[in-house]
C-alpha cells in the first residue's frame, strides 16, 4: 500500500485498491466517483491522469480498465479477454464468434491472440493488454444462436452456441484458422453437437456454401448422418471452394458441389492427433 501510495498519491491508490478489491477491474466514472467522493468533473480529471500514466486503459468513453499492478497479474487478464470484449461493445448487441468461440467451446488447443466479436455496430479493431480485438459486422437479423457463459466467476459473456459456431466458421473459414481447424473442433465435439439443430441453423442462415461444406465434413467423418439428405436438398448447382481461406485448386466433388482444395486424407489424419 505504501509503495502504491508513493507512486500514485493517496487518492489514486485508494481508488485502484478499492476497485480491485471489489472485482471492479473494469469500471465506470460513477463507480470511481463513489470511491473518491468527488465531483464528476474532478473524477474525470483524476481518471484522465491515470490513463496518461498508464495505470488505466480507456475502453470506451466513461469506461476504464485497471492495468495489472504487476507483471505476474497479466496472465489473469488473458483469461478475461472476453470480459474486456464485452465491455468494449456493450450496450450494442454482440456475441463472441469464430475462432474465439471455438476457444470458449474448447474446440481448439493452441492459444489465440485475437478476440472476434460479431456485432451490428461498426467498430475499428483495438489492441489491449496483448490481445487484438476484431469486430465482425453482422446485421441484426443475423445475431442469433447465442448463449451466455461464465468468462470469470463473477461475469458472463455472450458467445455463439456450439452449432452457430460451426455455421459461422463454415461461412468464413478465414476467421477460424481454416476448415482444418474447424474440422478438428467438429470432431472433438461430435458427441455434443445437436445435428438436427445444426441442419435447422443451416436453413435459417441461408448459405448454400455452408450446407455444402458441412455436408462434406459430416460425410467424411461419418457423423450426423441423419441430416445429410436434408443438407443435400439445400445445395445449389454451382461449385464453391471447400476452404475459402486457401488458394483455388483440387478436384471437383459433384455430390456436394465442392472444389476440394484441401486433401481429404489430411482432414482424416488431423483428427487422430
Amino acid at each position: 500500500m505504501k509503495r502504491l501510495t508513493k507512486a500514485l498519491g493517496r487518492t489514486s491508490s485508494k481508488l485502484l485498491l478499492a476497485l480491485s478489491a471489489n472485482d471492479k477491474n473494469i469500471f465506470t466514472i460513477s463507480d470511481a466517483q463513489k470511491v473518491v467522493k468527488t465531483s464528476s468533473a474532478a473524477t474525470r480529471i483524476l481518471l484522465s491522469d491515470l490513463v496518461n500514466k498508464k495505470w488505466l486503459i480507456r475502453l470506451v468513453p466513461g469506461k476504464y480498465l485497471i492495468v495489472p499492478l504487476s507483471a505476474g497479474e497479466k496472465a489473469e487478464y488473458s483469461e478475461n479477454w472476453y470480459v474486456i470484449a464485452k465491455h468494449l461493445i456493450e450496450p450494442n448487441p454482440y456475441y463472441i464468434s469464430h475462432y474465439s468461440a471455438l476457444d470458449i467451446h474448447k474446440m481448439i488447443t493452441q492459444p489465440i491472440m485475437t478476440v472476434y466479436i460479431s456485432t451490428p455496430k461498426r467498430r475499428k479493431k483495438a489492441k489491449i493488454l496483448g490481445a487484438n480485438y476484431r469486430f465482425i459486422y453482422a446485421k441484426l437479423p443475423k445475431v442469433w444462436g447465442i448463449e451466455e457463459v461464465w468468462a470469470k466467476p463473477t461475469e458472463k459473456v455472450k458467445v455463439s452456441d456450439l452449432e452457430r459456431t460451426v455455421i459461422d466458421c463454415l461461412d468464413n473459414p478465414k476467421l477460424c484458422g481454416g476448415i482444418s481447424e474447424l474440422a478438428k473442433g467438429l470432431w472433438t465435439k461430435r458427441k455434443e453437437i445437436g445435428y438436427e439443430r445444426l441442419a435447422k441453423y443451416v436453413e435459417r442462415f441461408s448459405s448454400k456454401a455452408v450446407a455444402k461444406r458441412l455436408g462434406f465434413l459430416l460425410e467424411l467423418y461419418e457423423i450426423g448422418e441423419d441430416v445429410l439428405a436434408k443438407l443435400k436438398r439445400s445445395i445449389s448447382p454451382s461449385f464453391v471452394l471447400l476452404d475459402a481461406s486457401l488458394p483455388a485448386g483440387g478436384k471437383y466433388l459433384s455430390s456436394w458441389k465442392l472444389r476440394v482444395n484441401l486433401d481429404p486424407k489430411e482432414l482424416r489424419e488431423i483428427i487422430k492427433t
